[in-house]
C-alpha cells in the first residue's frame, strides 16, 4: 500500500468517524429536546371551558407553550442532522439505486414535518401572547381546546406512524448488510495501527539507547 493510499484510507476513516459522532450526537439531541418539548406542556384535559381559559390566561403556561414549541422545533433540526448521516452510511451499504434508504429519509422527511405542525398547534396561542409585535387576545375556549388536539392528532396518527416506518426500514437494512458492523471493524483496526505505531516508536527509542518516550493514548 502507497503513503498516498494509506492517508487517504486513514482521511476516510477519520471523516466516517468524526460524521458518525456528529450523527449521534444530533440523534440524542433529538431524543432529549422532544422529551423535554413533551414532558414541560400539560394542557388541561376535560376541564370546564372556564377552567380551560384560566390556564391559557397564565402568563407562565403561556411561556411554556412557547418553549415547548421551541423545543419540537429543535427536535426536528436535530433529526434531520442525525437522518443525513444516517443515509450516507445506509445508501453505501445498500448500493444500487438505494431505494429503502430513500424510503428511510422520506419517512423521517415526513416525520420531521409533522413534528413542526404540532410545534406550531402548541405554541402559536402563547407566541400571539407574548409576542410584543401580535400582542393578540386569548381566543375561545374551543380554539383553546382543539388547536392543541390537532398537533396531537397529526404527530400521533401521522407523524409516528412515518419514524415507525423509518425505524422499521432502517433496522432491516443494519440486519441485511451488517453495516454498523462493518464500521466498527474499521474504527477497531484504525486503533490496532494506531497502538501498533506507538510500539514502534518505542521499540526504535529503545533500541537507539534511549529512554523510551512516553505516547499518550
Amino acid at each position: 500500500m502507497s503513503a498516498t493510499t494509506a492517508v487517504s484510507t486513514r482521511s476516510e476513516l477519520t471523516t466516517r468517524t468524526a460524521g458518525g459522532t456528529l450523527g449521534a450526537l444530533a440523534g440524542l439531541a433529538f431524543a432529549f429536546l422532544f422529551f423535554m418539548g413533551t414532558a414541560m406542556l400539560n394542557i388541561p384535559n376535560g376541564v370546564s371551558d372556564a377552567k380551560l381559559v384560566a390556564w391559557w390566561s397564565d402568563g407562565g403556561n403561556q411561556l411554556t407553550a412557547v418553549l415547548s414549541m421551541y423545543s419540537f422545533v429543535l427536535a426536528g433540526l436535530c433529526f434531520l442532522v442525525f437522518l443525513m448521516h444516517l443515509r450516507s452510511r445506509l445508501l453505501a451499504a445498500e448500493g444500487g439505486t438505494g431505494a429503502l434508504t430513500t424510503l428511510v429519509v422520506w419517512s423521517g422527511v415526513v416525520f420531521v414535518a409533522m413534528l413542526f405542525v404540532a410545534a406550531a398547534s402548541r405554541g402559536v396561542i402563547g407566541f400571539a401572547i407574548k409576542s410584543p409585535s401580535d400582542d393578540e387576545s386569548l381566543p375561545g375556549a374551543d380554539t383553546l381546546r382543539y388547536l392543541p388536539q390537532t398537533g396531537y392528532a397529526v404527530l400521533g396518527a401521522g407523524g409516528l406512524l412515518a419514524a415507525a416506518l423509518a425505524m422499521a426500514t432502517t433496522s432491516w437494512l443494519i440486519v441485511r448488510t451488517g453495516v454498523f458492523g462493518r464500521w466498527r471493524r474499521h474504527v477497531a483496526r484504525r486503533a490496532v495501527s494506531r497502538r501498533s505505531r506507538r510500539d514502534a516508536a518505542r521499540a526504535t527509542s529503545c533500541t537507539a539507547g534511549g529512554s523510551p518516550t512516553r505516547y499518550d493514548r
